[in-house]
């Protein structure tokens, strides 16, 4: 049996090899596709017949409006930075709101959030002028969707704002989550090795989510479909030290197996990985 496929894009030599050093070594049961861009990526995929079940894909990369960049000179972001309000703002006048606590902390904190928008916008400018931005994540995530329509797809960076959130939202994302932090490649390293198992758990909840609405819109009356999903909705700790409820998911995907063959004569590459996914997964034999 196959190891599920869960493919990794980002345009940073760095972070692929954080992901291939930390993440890979840790989940020997995953097949990982690696790749700068999605086009080499779903080339990797077809060369090697495989069908994936997850993509993890960068958000902020190149967006190919300018050809050439240069990191701007340290005066001019001085200047830039000189001009931005600071903390006096949050604090001006703030007595008057004395009679009223939660009134005095909303607006302490509205205040102390418009600092935080200007850092925000001049983060967002810097980006612009080096032709770095979420087009290029997005755009990733929209070839995902044209080739691999059902397949969970979440984006992974450093350097998203929660603008990008809300634009993500318009593009049937399956979730956004950060890279882990830090102020070196060693402290990133670290934090990453830290963080490892929830990002795992929490990629792999979002496959499990996906795979239960894939089930529970399969066109058939026949119950495993239905049954398997309402498996993939309950605690995966439960069952992994249930040796009955193991065997009962390995008949189920028998069924599923026998049911899917009625409806398209043919196994899909979808229900194969579905397959090999919770197999993995539930670690059955």
């Amino acid at each position: 049996m196959r190891k599920p496929v869960y493919c990794f894009i980002d345009d940073s030599p760095f972070e692929l090899k954080l992901f291939r050093d930390v993440i890979e070594t840790r989940f020997p049961g995953i097949h990982f596709i690696y790749a700068s861009t999605y086009e080499k990526c779903h080339r990797q995929l077809a060369e090697q017949n495989l069908y994936p079940s997850l993509f993890v894909l960068d958000l902020y990369g190149r967006e190919g409006i300018q050809a050439d960049v240069s990191i701007p000179r340290k005066e001019l972001l001085e200047a830039r930075i000189d001009k931005m309000p600071n903390l006096n703002i949050a604090y001006d006048g703030l007595e008057k709101y004395n009679s009223d606590k939660d009134l005095q902390a909303n607006e302490f904190l509205k205040r102390l959030f418009s600092i935080l928008n200007e850092w925000r916008d001049f983060f967002s400018e810097q980006c612009s002028s080096l032709d770095q931005g979420s087009q290029f994540g997005i755009n990733n995530l929209l070839s995902v969707r044209q080739h691999y329509p059902s397949v969970t797809a979440v984006m992974y960076t450093r350097k998203g704002l929660f603008t990008d959130a809300e634009i993500l939202s318009r593009y049937s994302g399956d979730g956004i989550f950060i890279k882990p932090p830090g102020n070196t490649d060693e402290e990133i390293y670290a934090e990453t090795k830290e963080q490892a198992e929830n990002l795992m758990d929490s990629w792999n909840e979002c496959i499990k989510n996906n795979y239960c609405l894939f089930l529970q819109k399969l066109n058939t009356r026949e119950k495993a479909p239905h049954e398997l999903a309402e498996v993939l909705f309950q605690d995966n700790h439960q069952i992994a030290a249930n040796d009955e409820e193991k065997q009962r998911i390995s008949t189920l995907l028998d069924s599923l197996q026998a049911t899917l063959s009625t409806i398209t004569d043919t196994s899909t590459p979808e229900t194969d990985a579905l397959t090999q996914w919770i197999i993995y997964y539930y670690g059955l034999s």
